[in-house]
């Protein structure tokens, strides 16, 4: 922990030189020669230490999923009255494990009845499925950024498509009639799954946390598979992306660079309602090009964030980054702007797993075949926009 602190300690000081060394530009003039090559070794600096950062921190995570989840045996007795959600108790908890590591007999089926999904499978307990969710926030950065709602069916969500118009009356002249025009989107639930193999020596060795590992790599191959359905999906059997959904609010004019002209045009090519809440999202190696991206007067337009773990600005606004986003290339939307608190997050019903005895049997092998049902839309297309490259 103290390497890390130390990282991100001399990372807030080098940041907060970077934007002395902006401040003391003469704006008349520009950066000299000798400040653009001091503001070139410190981004290079910057970029070095996130690098160190996000190693570190990605470590200190994975070992902290391992010791998540407490042996059943020693997990303490719940306190004051049982837990309203049966997938939460120690009993369904235990059997659950039990069921994971050894397969199923007649007491684990009885207690597992409560979560039995009518497909086949169990509704995973309340600690898996938190270790689940923080796997999916970790590796999904539009979880972080959209809104996300649990719901139990299709949600049709009312938009209002024409907010119609109010007029001017005379004295004594008819007031104008006009109704709002409502819309509606509905937030169905794509299934998404996979399988895994385990090993039986692997599963019957009570000194590895057979339970954080499987829970670790679902939660980072579904992050994987959910970030890129929620930004480029095309609605088929998956969520609608929102670079889809999302208005080209600029056209670039060439297929592999950016200016700065075109990022200001496509800002205000967002009504200030969602502009003011607007944050960018691009790929990590569009956002190296957004760092070297300066004003007509020279001045870097890239402001790296001071705080730790805060997302470094643009013009003022955020900027987040996903390796699911499209790279600067002829005709891709590598950009996009606005406010993502208008994309919605469906999660439908608990994530399920089944365990596969005989399909691996013959390599000494135990599958498990998880599954979570979700969707995700953009609801008010003109809130996000984007930057399509010629």
């Amino acid at each position: 922990m103290s390497k890390l602190l130390d990282l991100q300690q001399k990372r807030g000081q080098l940041a907060a030189s970077m934007r002395n060394l902006v401040d003391s530009v003469d704006s008349a003039k520009g950066m000299t020669t000798d400040q653009e090559t001091q503001w070139s070794k410190m981004n290079d600096d910057l970029v070095a230490l996130d690098k160190q950062i996000a190693q570190l921190e990605k470590m200190e995570e994975i070992e902290a999923r391992m010791s998540e989840v407490p042996d059943p045996a020693n997990r303490p007795a719940p306190e004051g009255s049982a837990p309203i959600n049966k997938l939460g108790t120690d009993e369904y908890v235990g059997s659950y494990e039990q069921y994971v590591r050894a397969g199923m007999n007649t007491d684990i089926r009885a207690a597992l009845t409560v979560g039995t999904d009518s497909e086949g499978g169990y509704t995973v307990p309340e600690s898996w499925s938190n270790m689940l969710i923080q796997s999916l926030a970790d590796n999904v950065v539009m979880r972080s950024i959209c809104t996300v709602i649990g719901t139990g069916e299709d949600r049709n969500l009312p938009l209002v498509a024409d907010n119609g118009a109010a007029g001017w009356v005379g004295e004594g002249g008819p007031y104008p009639e006009s109704d709002p025009a409502f819309a509606g989107a509905i937030l169905k639930a794509w299934k998404l799954g996979r399988i895994t193999k385990v090993s039986e020596e692997l599963l019957q060795d009570s000194a590895v946390n057979v339970e954080a590992e499987i829970a670790r790599i679902f939660g980072v191959t579904f992050g994987t598979a959910e970030e890129a359905g929620f930004i480029v999906g095309d609605g088929i059997d998956k969520p609608t992306g929102v670079t889809v959904t999302g208005q080209v609010g600029k056209t670039a004019a060439s297929a592999t660079a950016i200016t700065y002209d075109e990022i200001v045009d496509l800002i205000h090519s967002v009504r200030a309602v969602y502009r003011s809440n607007g944050s960018f999202l691009v790929k990590d190696a569009t956002m190296g090009m957004l760092r070297k991206l300066k004003s007509t007067d020279g001045i870097p337009l890239w402001q790296p964030s001071v705080a730790a773990g805060a997302p470094d600005t643009f013009l003022g606004h955020k900027v987040y980054t996903s390796e699911a986003m499209p790279a600067v290339a002829t005709g891709n939307k590598s950009i996009a702007f606005g406010d993502f608190k208008q994309y919605y997050i469906a999660d439908r019903g608990g994530i399920v797993m089944q365990r596969l005895n005989e399909k691996y049997a013959d390599t000494g092998h135990v599958g498990f075949r998880m599954r979570k049902r979700v969707d995700g839309k953009l609801l008010v297309a003109e809130a996000v926009k984007t930057l399509q490259q010629a």
